[in-house]
């Protein structure tokens, strides 16, 4: 019976650690009859185990087309479900990026939330744009009316208007916004000049985006030219507008389309805008995957407070890289970063002292659990030929393998 249960047991182990590819293999006839039920059992239980290994591998290396477990596999089932919500979640994805943000999504828990928020910023982004650009074309068409009906109209424009001597730039007109900007600051316009580019500024009807730091805030103005006569004079008309306030709006709704709410690193959105955009450029960077160790273990042990402070302090340190690096967090304890034009041994250098940085965090010197992550890395040159979720699968795999070598070691330092 000793033997029976030793070829039993060593069955079941081969099972669940043998590679999915090479599938163990059982004789019943050498089992003693009242195990042969029990070895059948096994056999069935090791076939659907392996079918659900493949099948979990081809969706964790993003294939959404993997052929599905038999029906009578109980263990894929819920594999077989996420595969439908990720496929699903695929096509309403493609959807909003054909412009449709009627999209919603209620079936993934706090990724439907962000999702959902997502959406509804790029519809909002996208009514102000268009209220923005309409409103510039009715500027545009308002000022290539004639002489006689700006010169009756300016004073009640509320944007800046100089017209101005193109010999010379002396002021032959302004309006009272105008006015009021020289008369707090004299170098005002000439400052602006200063800013257009020396060619062409004034040879026709142009568009300009100026952007400058005054009292440690970003301003923004747009500045339209436009060639007339003056008074037999040839001059240029300068409507200026301040769209400092619509900027800041813009960038706000911008930083919550693409920034994660916890952390204010940016969110998988843009991690993978980003990772997609310089695959497309053929830049060479490295990507690094990097997941917390013992999370759920902190919150299930000392509650979600210290979960999320051990998420938020992780994301510290990451952004201490460089200051060119990307930082996103594409999961609930999981971390992408890029850095472009990276030398691979300078970023397993770099990343070893910001795993000390972390384990040695100043937060845990009275508390009773540590961190700790695991990472894997890929370093992509620009002859690279895969894809970004091909890419990430590799990363993925590396970081697994990380985390399955700490534990060895913790494991032999503890025997």
């Amino acid at each position: 019976m000793s033997s029976t249960a030793e070829i039993l047991f060593e069955y079941l182990r081969s099972s669940f650690y043998q590679s999915p590819d090479e599938e163990p293999r059982l004789d019943l006839d050498i089992l003693d009859d009242e195990y042969q039920q029990l070895g059948k059992a096994l056999i069935y239980m090791s076939q659907c185990v392996s079918e659900s290994r493949k099948y979990a591998t081809a969706l964790g290396k993003g294939d959404l087309s993997a052929s599905l477990p038999t029906s009578e596999n109980e263990i894929a089932a819920p594999l077989k479900s996420l595969q439908a919500n990720l496929r699903h979640l695929t096509w309403q994805t493609q959807q909003v990026a054909k412009g449709d943000y009627q999209q919603r999504v209620d079936f993934m828990g706090e990724f439907a939330d962000a999702f959902n928020t997502m959406v509804e910023q790029l519809s909002d982004r996208q009514q102000k744009l268009e209220e923005e650009i309409l409103l510039s074309q009715k500027h545009a068409t308002a000022m290539e009316q004639s002489n006689l009906l700006l010169s009756k109209l300016i004073h009640n424009v509320p944007g800046q208007i100089f017209v101005i001597s193109t010999i010379d730039n002396r002021v032959l007109l302004t309006n009272e916004s105008a006015r009021r900007a020289l008369d707090i600051e004299p170098g005002y316009l000439a400052n602006l000049i200063d800013m257009l580019p020396a060619e062409n500024t004034f040879t026709g009807n142009r568009y300009y985006d100026v952007q400058f730091t005054k009292a440690a805030m970003e301003h923004y103005l747009t500045i339209n030219t436009y060639p007339i006569e003056w008074q037999d004079r040839n001059a240029v008309a300068l409507v200026i507008n301040d769209v400092s306030v619509e900027k800041r709006q813009l960038k706000s709704l911008e930083d919550c389309a693409y920034r994660d709410v916890m952390t204010n690193v940016y969110n998988r959105f843009y991690g993978m805008l980003t990772l997609d955009e310089w695959l497309a450029e053929s830049r060479q960077f490295a990507l690094i995957f990097i997941d917390l160790d013992n999370l759920k273990y902190v919150n299930d042990q000392f509650g979600h407070g210290h979960g999320d402070e051990y998420i938020m302090r992780v994301a510290k340190h990451l952004e201490s890289f460089s200051e060119d690096s990307v930082v996103c967090r594409i999961g609930g304890d999981e971390y992408m970063l890029l850095v472009p034009h990276a030398d691979i041994e300078d970023v397993y250098n770099r990343m070893d002292a910001i795993q000390q940085g972390i384990e040695q965090d100043k937060y845990l010197e009275d508390k009773d659990y540590l961190y700790s992550i695991s990472i894997g890395i890929v370093s992509v040159d620009a002859d690279n030929d895969l894809s970004s979720s091909e890419i990430l699968s590799i990363a993925d795999e590396r970081m697994y393998e990380h985390k399955r070598a700490k534990k060895k070691r913790g494991s032999a330092q503890a025997s």
